[in-house]
């Protein structure tokens, strides 16, 4: 049978015991642990696990979760007190809206939740969190007017139980469940301090701290939760949330710390709303974080292809320049230069051939050094090191200025992106240098150092403002910037009046992995 999946396929018994366990947990804290009849807990655990396990799976599998919760919570029992009635209908609600909720998500995003966006984590609020916990509050708070509570403290506790829970938990689940902890940019021995840090924040304000001292304390755990958002993306920080949340219900049921004077009624309510306002807005934070910097690696990534796109077509139209053009000129300087070998031709004639012959000559050499500029063999067969050096020459030949090339260590193989953009920077930079600086002279050291590749160009000009032109594109600053910051690279200029230029570039031989796993994040 399809729906019989779960347990059959590799590994789905063993999830299905987790789910029954975490279960278990829930019910018991929330029915037992920080709840009675009489004051809900603050936290509707048993629906964020249920709500789980049903994004988590194909909703053919829907039916063995909501069919193994109803013999779990009458096996755990009800807070003391419970009608039989009341505590069937509970769990007809609970199933009711983990159904909705996850149909909803599946709906709306058309993929499984993963709450790496701010409009998904947005959506995932409205449903889970607004529509479905006001919808189950407006079932539920007559069947507790019955038992005797005021309507609307009823309806609002039932309401920020199942909202608070979707907010604090909810999220931490499906980030443990997805692996969040596995990826490099968890920081996981960064977060393991923090939590021990906001721990200890937290137990003082929320359990050790003496009953009546003033409210505001209770920001003490804050700027460790602004660390976790800032720091350690959206799992770490719906960690650090959890664990806040945890240490303070424990507080308020032991009737200690800030939430602790008159637990049943206003201060569970203070306790909700500050769980839910730095959940919701430390959360959002986290994930805008995560997402400008995903679209910042995508946009660097694209700015990648486009430069690998020109290099590839740049070395299409050198091939043919090279192999078409460049042999084409060849035929007819040939050619011309025995047209004027025949002895018939007046002298007229032959001074004309003869200006064809040098215009043919100038023409072929013109096509080569076009289609070098445009791409240079070198660097594709004998590597970097001897294309800078044949680069060096090519400047000092076509111009005249004595450039001194000095290469150490450099290596033999580098990523084409690398090897590229030290070629095309070490070639703004000459150009520079003949154009702007009027030196007599110039070098060009390359090596490696440690773990980078290391590119100077230094010459004797007249040199420059360097505050006064960074942003000029005539020079090429921003183009050089471009090229490395797609490389993880570094440029470093030194300019005085009158005295010279030095340009150093740094970049970063190891491949970028944590990049990688950033933007895969």
């Amino acid at each position: 049978m399809r729906s019989a999946r779960l347990i059959a396929r590799p590994g789905g018994f063993a999830s299905f015991a987790i789910f029954v366990i975490g279960y278990v947990v829930a019910v018991a804290l929330s029915e037992h642990g920080y709840g009675s009849l009489a004051v809900p807990s603050p936290f509707w655990l048993p629906d964020s696990v249920l709500l789980c396990a049903l994004l988590l799976t194909p909703p053919e599998e829907w039916w063995i979760f909501l069919t193994a919760i109803v013999p779990l919570r009458v096996f755990i029992g009800a807070a003391p007190g419970t009608p039989l009635w009341f505590q069937l209908l509970t769990i007809a609600i609970d199933a009711a809206k983990a159904i909705a909720a996850a149909w909803l998500l599946s709906r709306v995003l058309g993929r499984r939740v993963h709450l790496e966006t701010l409009s998904e984590f947005f959506t995932f609020l409205a449903i889970t969190a607004v529509v479905v916990p006001a919808l189950s509050a407006v079932v539920a708070t007559p069947a507790r007017y019955l038992l005797g509570d005021p309507f609307w403290s009823s309806a609002y506790r039932w309401y920020m139980g199942d909202a608070l829970a979707q907010v604090i938990v909810t999220p931490t689940i499906l980030y443990w469940c997805a692996g969040a902890y596995r990826r490099r940019a968890a920081r996981s021995g960064e977060l393991a301090g923090l939590l021990i840090c906001l721990a200890a924040a937290s137990l003082y304000a929320f359990v050790f701290l003496p009953n009546g001292h003033a409210l505001r304390l209770v920001y003490v755990p804050v700027p460790f939760l602004i660390w976790a958002a800032v720091r350690l993306r959206p799992f770490g920080t719906a960690n650090a949330i959890a664990l806040v949340a945890v240490i303070a219900m424990i507080g308020a049921a032991r009737g200690a710390g800030i939430f602790s004077d008159e637990v049943a009624t206003s201060s569970v309510l203070s306790l909700q709303l500050f769980l839910m306002v730095i959940g919701v807005s430390l959360l959002s934070l986290a994930i805008q974080t995560v997402e400008r910097e995903t679209l910042a690696e995508r946009e660097r990534e694209a700015n990648r292809r486009i430069l690998g796109a020109q290099e590839e077509e740049r070395s299409r139209i050198a091939r043919e320049l090279h192999d078409d053009l460049a042999q084409d000129m060849a035929l007819l300087h040939l050619s011309l230069e025995h047209l004027g070998t025949s002895a018939d031709l007046s002298a007229a004639t032959h001074h004309a051939l003869d200006q064809l012959v040098e215009m043919s000559s100038q023409m072929m050499s013109s096509v080569r050094k076009l289609s070098h500029e445009l791409h240079p063999a070198t660097l594709d067969l004998i590597g970097l090191d001897i294309a800078v050096k044949s680069l060096c020459g090519d400047i000092e030949r076509q111009h005249g200025l004595p450039v001194e090339y000095r290469g150490h260590d450099v290596p033999k193989t580098l990523d084409r992106m690398v090897s590229v953009s030290t070629f095309r920077i070490a070639q703004e930079a000459l150009r520079n240098v003949v154009k702007h600086s009027r030196a007599t002279a110039a070098a060009v050291d390359l090596s490696r150092q440690n773990d980078h590749l290391v590119l100077c160009v230094s010459d004797d000009g007249d040199g420059f403002d360097i505050h006064a032109v960074d942003g000029r594109t005539g020079l090429g600053l921003i183009s050089m910037r471009e090229r490395l910051n797609l490389i993880g690279g570094e440029l470093s200029i030194y300019s005085t009046p009158l005295v010279g230029t030095r340009i150093r570039v740094e970049i970063p031989l190891e491949r970028r992995a944590a990049v990688v796993d950033e933007v895969v994040a």
